[in-house]
């Protein structure tokens, strides 16, 4: 069996980030993240004897008429494509030439098709979509390829004209029972980001599922409401294999909070520092699950920057959204990363429920107080398979039902009581330029500069986020 897995291009030409169990959003300073969910099913594939080959048009610029020679030449059985919820209109259009071209069986897989499984089949020509999490739904779909798809725990598919919806498949226990993602598919060499400072650089998922029901969030939907951890053994085995294989030595960890489990993040940093293993690193945390020791050993094991979702300064509306955080958490968990020598990035969100001009206002100052290396405001999106969907679409407080506009940056999707969808635009780019445009700011980002790759990399984030301030 053949299998061709694809992330496809815009057809507008813009490029986006389509992290694996994310929502996707545009490239703001020209970063591109690398599809480790679809080398992860391809992983699987390979395992299970398939013929295999995976195609990132986002990164390597193939149009949908190369797609078509490149599909010819291949003739796969199955093609399973990767999309998101701004993205999803684009991709039905593509997976609609690649199928009139060769008429194969064709699968979408991501996190908007895991919230509106039938609805996606409806708006689209896929023959199925995979729910949530997909490595051993995929298994199966191998495995009883003869037989159809008809029962297997984990799709929803369209048969005869009929959309038959089916159970979700339960999730993976085991997760080093996973193969490695299969990266040397992968065009890594165009994977960037500004904080690697032009190096490629690759995302591994220590663990799957989160405990917390944040509103906004689908995470827990996608990866289930249980932590799911690798073992820390497994997860330096996969580094130590991509550092040999590929020379890459720059990571993201794809984790909602890699330190809420202190006696894995304590096995996992000791094994790095243990075998020497040398690499940089990002991750994402709880501004309540961190402490200075941790923070300290962090650092001496690569990490350069930890992310935080602090996500507003005023303290009514994080318990509406169901964070379960205080802001004097917030202060603290900034004020031991910079003592630790970390940099610190924190992530706000404008137009969460009870947002008003004076809260945004309070998120600003709040900002500006705790004074983190990297801040960024998001617009509060409603993805379909979040509590916030749900409210907002109770409420009336949806401004439109089309995907293309889901994104989070430099768009609005809703309204809250008090302020317009377009007032949340406006409203992020003024507290982006409130924290950002001040001398103090400035000064400090040229004082951080090293080198000259480090100032091109820079000047092209302000250059993007230069323009978007621009917009109106």
């Amino acid at each position: 069996m053949k299998i061709f897995f694809l992330n496809p291009p815009m057809m507008s030409g813009v490029r986006y980030m389509k992290e694996v169990g994310r929502c996707g959003r545009k490239t703001v300073a020209g970063e591109l993240w690398p599809q480790t969910g679809l080398a992860y099913l391809a992983a699987v594939a390979l395992k299970e004897g398939c013929g295999v080959r995976l195609i990132d048009a986002m990164a390597s610029n193939e149009t949908v008429e190369d797609l078509v020679k490149i599909i010819g030449g291949f003739a796969p059985e199955l093609i399973i494509i990767h999309t998101t919820t701004p993205t999803f209109q684009n991709d039905a259009c593509v997976l609609a030439h690649l199928k009139k071209a060769h008429p194969a069986v064709y699968a979408f897989v991501g996190t908007h098709v895991s919230a509106l499984p039938e609805e996606s089949l409806r708006r689209s020509d896929a023959d199925f979509v995979f729910i949530n999490e997909a490595e051993a739904t995929l298994r199966e779909v191998i495995l009883k390829w003869d037989v159809g798809q008809v029962g297997i725990a984990g799709l929803a598919i369209r048969r005869d004209g009929e959309i038959l919806a089916a159970s979700e498949c339960p999730y993976i226990s085991d997760l080093d029972s996973l193969p490695f993602p299969a990266r040397h598919l992968l065009p890594n060499e165009k994977y960037h980001m500004p904080f690697f400072e032009g190096e490629p650089f690759a995302t591994i998922i220590p663990t799957r599922g989160c405990p917390w029901k944040c509103t906004f969030c689908r995470a827990g939907k996608v990866w289930g409401g249980r932590i799911r951890a690798r073992s820390s053994e497994n997860v330096i085995a996969e580094i130590v294999e991509m550092k040999r294989t590929l020379g890459i030595r720059n990571v993201v960890f794809m984790t909602d909070s890699l330190t809420l489990d202190k006696r894995w993040v304590n096995r996992f940093l000791d094994g790095v520092l243990e075998e020497g293993l040398q690499f940089r690193w990002i991750c994402n945390s709880r501004v309540d699950a961190v402490d200075l020791e941790m923070l300290k050993k962090m650092k001496r094991a690569g990490c350069l920057l930890v992310s935080y979702g602090l996500e507003s300064g005023n303290q009514a509306i994080l318990d509406a959204a169901k964070k379960r955080i205080k802001l004097e958490d917030s202060r603290n968990a900034i004020r031991l990363t910079r003592k630790a020598g970390l940099l610190s990035m924190a992530y706000f969100i404008i137009g969460l429920p009870g947002e008003t001009a004076e809260t945004i206002e309070e998120s600003i100052r709040f900002a500006r107080e705790l004074e983190p290396d990297y801040v960024n405001f998001h617009v509060a999106t409603p993805f379909p398979g979040t509590e916030l969907y749900d409210i907002a679409h109770k409420n009336g407080w949806l401004a439109t039902d089309d995907w293309n506009q889901y994104e989070e940056e430099g768009s609005a999707v809703l309204r809250t009581e008090a302020l317009t969808a377009q007032d949340l635009v406006s409203a992020q780019r003024r507290a982006m330029r409130k924290f950002y445009l001040r001398p103090s700011r400035i000064l400090k980002e040229l004082a951080r500069l090293r080198n000259w790759g480090q100032l091109k990399a820079r000047f092209r984030a302000a250059a993007a986020m230069a323009g978007a301030l621009r917009k109106k």
